[in-house]
């Protein structure tokens, strides 16, 4: 009897740490920072396989991840998330949580709200990723900087996709980046936004009604406190929810290498 105590005493202590940041050991984090809007390279510790809850029935997990229309390393991420979802389709459902980058008072004019990209930050990404930025995107960096940084409106364009077509989210995220990174798409540009919508699968008139609905932005908010709540500044990352435990996976950029290590470490 006292051991059972004893038992059920360290499966609470663990699942209340799960997701702090102290456990483990410290891995380089290559993330976009939600207090200051800064994609840069910081210091995080990622859980290890001690914190690993055993589950009596195996079930299909959840993988939470964290990412924002706006986020430069989660551009360069996407083809890492987009191969964990084919490669682990039997094990793990996605959902696509937008964090809230550029908000309020911190959305503005690019080189304004972000001016380490003009000062080379997108080059690291490049270097670390093989992403590439496109011509249209840095053309406008580099000159009047008139693109607008407001993660508002792919946020709620992402509700859309997720209340409407679930199974497209980790799709239409991909397209939200590469027409802002890569061609140059303003972030406040509805037309545009229900462009990438097409090609999921969606009439570009009936998405911006979509759009329009305050339910929609509703969600997003509160996509944006979840993101919050949970403690987590870096972005992209990942959080492993399983029926007994919830696992900070990354915290920042990581390739899918160290990416299927992790998951295999906790899923098996």
């Amino acid at each position: 009897m006292e051991r059972l105590v004893v038992a059920v005493v360290i499966q609470v202590v663990l699942m209340q740490g799960m997701l702090s940041q102290k456990v483990g050991s410290d891995h380089k984090s290559y993330a976009c920072d939600i207090e200051t809007g800064v994609c840069s390279t910081t210091t995080v510790s990622i859980p290890n396989k001690t914190n690993k809850i055993t589950m009596i029935e195996k079930k299909k997990a959840k993988l939470v991840y964290y990412y924002d229309a706006l986020c430069g390393w989660c551009f360069g991420f996407s083809p890492v998330i987009a191969a964990v979802k084919e490669a682990y389709k039997d094990d793990l459902s996605i959902e696509v949580v937008s964090g809230g980058l550029f908000l309020g008072n911190r959305a503005g004019y690019v080189n304004d709200v972000a001016p380490h990209i003009k000062s080379g930050a997108y080059k690291s990404v490049e270097a670390l990723t093989g992403a590439k930025f496109g011509e249209a995107f840095l053309k406008d960096v580099f000159s009047e900087g008139k693109m607008t940084l407001d993660s508002t409106w792919g946020s709620i364009a992402l509700c859309v996709v997720k209340d409407k077509q679930p199974e497209s989210q980790v799709a239409f995220a991909k397209l939200l980046l590469d027409a802002i990174y890569a061609d140059g798409m303003d972030t406040i540009d509805i037309d545009g936004i229900a462009n990438c919508a097409t090609k999921i699968g969606f009439n570009a008139e009936a998405f911006k009604v979509y759009m329009s609905d305050p339910i929609y932005r509703e969600m997003a908010e509160k996509e944006f406190q979840n993101y919050k709540q949970n403690g987590i500044r870096g972005m992209p990352s990942l959080v492993l929810e399983t029926e007994d435990a919830k696992v900070l996976l990354s915290n920042g950029y990581i390739n899918y290498k160290q990416l299927a290590e992790r998951l295999d470490n906790h899923l098996n």
